[in-house]
Formats: structure tokens, C-alpha cells, sequence
């Protein structure tokens, strides 16, 4: 299957909302409470989508097949102020259906590329500790544990890890 990885643009705000709102119901059902989940606006959204592109700090690039727009990825300037990283892979989000067909992993190289552009030379991650196939996605592009954290997301309290690429070069891809 055919798959192009892309720079976002201003009107691939809803359909970046539409992937996102749907990746976190699917992704995070049995993590997160339902009621939680089934409040996941689409609409409010896509607002923040077109903030974040209108903006143009950030990096965000889009996954495109057949079926359309099927995933993102979005990084910058790290910003939790963790030592020994710059960069940061603020999301990532593959619909369901979509998995398995190496959307993530040239999400991540363009999300590095982005880094590179922006003169930063390495990366962090943070997943929830819970989000097995996730984590098992990081170590397989070859990052390394850095710490876990407390999280809270809407009633839920969660633990978080981070995962580090002390160099971009360092990315199994």
C-alpha cells in the first residue's frame, strides 16, 4: 500500500482531529475511563490543530494512504525542561486499521527531520507506562528508558514513561 508522509497543513485540521479523537478511544479504552473517552470533542479539536499549524512552531507531518489521512506526528522543542534533550516527539497517532504498515515509523523519521531543521540533535518521548504496543514501538527504534512520572488525565491517575535518543542519528528506523 501506497503511503505519503507529509508536512501538515492548516486545512488538515479536522482531519487530524478526526485521527486523534479516534486513536485515543481506541488506543487508551480499558486505560482511561470510558465517560473520559466518550467526551473527546472533535470539533474543539480541531480548533487547537489549526492553532498549532497557524502557529508554525511545531513540527506536525500527516500519514496519507487510499483510505486518506490515517496518521500524525507532532514534535518540537522538548518542554518539561528534562536534562540531556532538546527535542521532543510530542505525538504520534495511527488509526487502528491503519497499523502495521510503517506509517509510524516514517512519521518518526520526518518528526526527526523536523528536529534536524530546527537544529536540535536529539529526542524524547513520553508514553503511558500501561501502552504496551507503544512502548514496544520506542524500544524497537532503539529508546532507552529515561524515568517515569505521575500523570493525571482526566479522573485517571497514570504513570508515564520517557524514552530518550541521546541522537537523532540513533533511530532504528
Amino acid at each position: 500500500m501506497v503511503s505519503l508522509v507529509r508536512p501538515a497543513e492548516i486545512d488538515d485540521a479536522a482531519a487530524i482531529a478526526r485521527v486523534h479523537v479516534a486513536a485515543w478511544r481506541t488506543t487508551y479504552r480499558g486505560l482511561l475511563p470510558d465517560d473520559f473517552l466518550a467526551s473527546l470533542d472533535t470539533l474543539r479539536y480541531e480548533e487547537r490543530w489549526k492553532r498549532t499549524l497557524s502557529e508554525r512552531s511545531d513540527r506536525v507531518y500527516v500519514a496519507e494512504d487510499i483510505d486518506g489521512l490515517v496518521a500524525f506526528a507532532s514534535g518540537g522543542h522538548e518542554r518539561a525542561g528534562e536534562t540531556g534533550y532538546s527535542g521532543e516527539l510530542y505525538a504520534i497517532y495511527v488509526l487502528r486499521e491503519a497499523q502495521g504498515r510503517g506509517h509510524g515509523r516514517r512519521l518518526v523519521q520526518a518528526v526527526a527531520g523536523g528536529l534536524r531543521e530546527m537544529g536540535l540533535t536529539d529526542m524524547i518521548v513520553w508514553v503511558l507506562r500501561d501502552n504496551r504496543s507503544a512502548r514496544d514501538f520506542y524500544e524497537k527504534l532503539g529508546g532507552v528508558f529515561v524515568r517515569s512520572q505521575p500523570i493525571t488525565i482526566g479522573s485517571a491517575l497514570l504513570q508515564e514513561v520517557a524514552y530518550g535518543w541521546r541522537s537523532l542519528d540513533a533511530i532504528r528506523y
